[in-house]
């Protein structure tokens, strides 16, 4: 693999960025906790909307239900964007789905197999996890103050590298390509990505983000299991509603919205 393939550069991210919200200031760390949390040590502190923090490692990488995000340095894109979005606080998971399609849109021309989003912020390419979506937002007076979407992709991770209990169940760029991939190029078509898309959200609403969003949801109109806190709800995924809420239609014809929980095939092979 070329060595420059190996070091992000903040200078070869933003030639690739067009002029927009997102990516007018980028930020690439050696090694950081969370670039979550560094995205909002920043917010706290005023900073402006748009800001991106990469990290070539974090040490406290976290994902969905505080899970860890596996992060071995100087092979994966882990990222966050401060966003100061003009929305109510009732808005926020909508962050996540938008980030959900913008990943999506990018990477299907790239990849040629069209990527599926797990609800609500997985995707998923031959089954296998290939990254995964973080929103995490403070509100005051029912506005969204600031929201840091933070985003971790497997690029350049080897099968072998991946910690035993992950290899069954994630995948990677390269695994999927058979070739190492340029981080700098892809972190940049990904910010430019999400900018249209977070510009297309709070112009335009949520209605069309939605549509996009089921088209790559690969479990539209198939029985589910849904893993909550408190139970298991079994049904037909019928969609997501306007709050970025799960909606699974139950054998009694009740419709249920699914704020927060794991989906999976009712009747497939799992993937998580």
């Amino acid at each position: 693999m070329p060595a420059d393939l190996d070091i992000l550069s903040e200078a070869a991210i933003r030639a690739g960025v067009a002029a927009g919200t997102l990516g007018r200031v980028i930020r690439c760390l050696e090694r950081v906790d969370s670039t979550n949390l560094y995205a909002r040590r920043l917010a706290e502190e005023e900073g402006p909307e748009g800001v991106v923090v990469l990290a070539e490692e974090q040490t406290q990488g976290r994902g969905r239900l505080g899970r860890t995000w596996f992060s071995p340095p100087h092979a994966n894109l882990y990222f966050s964007v401060l966003l100061r979005p003009p929305f109510p606080a009732g808005r926020a998971p909508q962050i996540t789905l938008m980030a959900a399609v913008a990943l999506a849109e990018t990477l299907h021309p790239l990849l040629g197999d069209a990527p599926e989003i797990k609800w609500p912020n997985d995707i998923v390419v031959r089954g296998k996890k290939l990254a995964g979506i973080l929103t995490e937002s403070a509100c005051a007076a029912d506005r969204i103050k600031f929201a840091i979407l933070g985003i971790g992709i497997n690029v350049n991770l080897t099968p072998g590298a991946l910690p035993e209990p992950l290899r069954a169940r994630a995948t990677s760029l390269r695994e999927l390509s058979g070739v190492p991939w340029d981080r700098n190029k892809l972190a940049a078509l990904l910010i430019q990505g999400l900018d249209r898309c977070y510009k297309e959200l709070t112009q335009r609403g949520f209605g069309e983000m939605a549509a996009r969003w089921e088209r790559y949801f690969a479990l539209k109109d198939r029985r589910v299991e849904v893993r909550m806190t408190d139970e298991v709800l079994r049904g037909v995924a019928a969609g997501i509603d306007a709050d970025g809420a799960l909606l699974v239609r139950e054998r009694s014809g009740t419709l249920r919205r699914v704020l927060a929980g794991d989906v999976f095939p009712a009747s497939a092979d799992r993937c998580s």
